[in-house]
């Protein structure tokens, strides 16, 4: 009785926070006294870490931009902490409805990320893609109070995978955006 419950009343979409719109060195929160990650670069900005608050010295991902080879990230509890590019760890891809999406490989499946509008996306089990597990906004500056990003109550198993997907997905964004800029100029 209580599965059926759980099913036909589910639980609130949990929220997610940025600290800083900088993406550079930033903290990931539900609420602003629970910091869940933090994402740290190197100067350069070719090395991104996402460490886990909860779990002092646990790194769920590191995000490597390189200048020639592809982008990879790797996870460190999985598959031996072996790098994966990330071009096939979150794949481009021509959607059934012809629409172009974003499949993400994960330890439940594939999801796919489906473009809403430029700073939109939600994403979807590939096997069914009318029900989101999520929402994410990719604008290059969040209001104060706007979040991030959403999970529904039973994506919360993907949580590190979303997180590390939003992230990547939401730097391409914003280097689409500055090449936009720099080649066709701001709007005045």
């Amino acid at each position: 009785m209580d599965s059926a419950t759980t099913l036909v009343n589910p639980g609130p979409p949990t929220y997610y926070f940025l600290t800083s719109t900088n993406l550079a060195n930033t903290t990931i929160y539900t609420r602003p006294d629970i910091p869940l990650y933090t994402i740290t670069d190197t100067s350069d900005g070719k090395l991104t870490k996402i460490n886990d608050q909860r779990t002092p010295g646990r790194t769920i991902a590191t995000f490597h931009q390189r200048e020639i080879l592809p982008n990879t990230v790797s996870f460190p509890e999985r598959n031996g902490g072996a790098p994966i590019s990330v071009q096939k760890w979150l794949r481009r891809s021509k959607l059934a409805d012809g629409t172009t999406g974003f499949v993400m490989e994960t330890d439940y499946g594939p999801y796919v990320w489906k473009i809403v509008s430029r700073h939109r996306q939600k994403v979807y089990a590939q096997c069914d893609l009318t029900r989101p597990i999520a929402s994410c906004s990719l604008h290059p500056t969040l209001s104060n109070g706007r979040p991030a990003f959403s999970l529904e109550y039973d994506a919360e198993p993907l949580r590190e995978d979303i997180v590390v997907a939003y992230l990547l997905q939401r730097q391409r964004v914003m280097s689409e955006d500055k090449a936009i800029e720099l080649f066709v100029g701001s709007p005045s």
